[in-house]
């Protein structure tokens, strides 16, 4: 009997979602988490054209339908809890606390920004050690942003999310961005993700040229990765206290306050 893990990737205008089917038991993962990584995962991306409140629920039953599942067969769900768009975030934590409830199954939150860094440190051909601002697209002209070390295979977070205006992130990253001492630590700077090229534009050529530019979108069988490690490390959430983290107030509730 395997292990069936739904994973949820909702944070932008598009995204997609996977399941992983492992043969090991609970026990012999947490026992032995470098296993994780061998766990087959099959994904499948959302249509960007439609918003995932309409796309999610089908692409589901598809790959449950195509890995001769039921959705009782489903043992966890991850799910991005953000940062990202409002209304695909809302979409994924509503769709995965619905699912974990009906089923009586744990659900695992997975930070965006964590996705980029995991899939950055995947890359096979970079430097060991590097520098990473991980960024995601906040619109109106801002991005989420965090700072990570990339280290070998793994990563550490450090500089807790933000977000800033595209223009006010770039002058921080071209200058007063503390320095990290590691040795061994690639001169570059790297930037990744969705908000990647909206902050390339905000640099002269020839700064710009100093910058390793990632493109990279979160996707859900990094999601997943993630999510076994935090099932089996017992970090799970309160399915009726999980909530999207916005990291700020939305435009309605902006235009309020002023």
């Amino acid at each position: 009997m395997s292990l069936n893990l739904l994973s949820l990737e909702t944070s932008g205008r598009s995204g997609s979602v996977a399941i992983s089917c492992s043969d090991l038991s609970f026990e012999e993962l947490q026992n032995y988490p470098e296993l994780i990584d061998r766990i087959v995962t099959t994904s499948e991306s959302l249509d960007p054209s439609s918003g995932s409140a309409k796309t999610l629920a089908p692409a589901i039953g598809r790959l449950l339908t195509q890995l001769g599942l039921l959705t009782k067969d489903l043992d966890a769900i991850a799910v991005v809890q953000g940062p990202g768009s409002f209304t695909g975030l809302r979409v994924g934590i509503a769709t995965a606390k619905a699912m974990a409830y009906a089923l009586g199954i744990p659900v695992v939150a997975v930070d965006t920004l964590d996705v980029i860094a995991h899939q950055v440190a995947q890359i096979q051909d970079r430097p060991r050690r590097i520098d990473l601002i991980a960024s995601v697209d906040a619109f109106r002209g801002q991005s989420f942003w965090g700072r990570y070390l990339i280290d070998g295979m793994g990563y550490t977070k450090v500089a807790p999310t933000g977000i800033e205006d595209n223009e006010v992130l770039a002058s921080r990253i071209d200058g007063p961005l503390p320095a990290i001492a590691i040795k061994g630590l690639d001169s570059t700077l790297w930037v990744a993700g969705p908000s990647m090229h909206k902050l390339q534009g905000c640099f002269d050529a020839d700064v710009s040229e100093r910058i390793s530019w990632v493109p990279c979108e979160p996707m859900a069988k990094s999601v997943a990765s993630l999510g076994w490690r935090a099932w089996v490390g017992g970090q799970t959430e309160d399915v009726f206290g999980l909530l999207p983290k916005y990291y700020r107030s939305s435009a309605a509730e902006e235009k309020l306050s002023t």
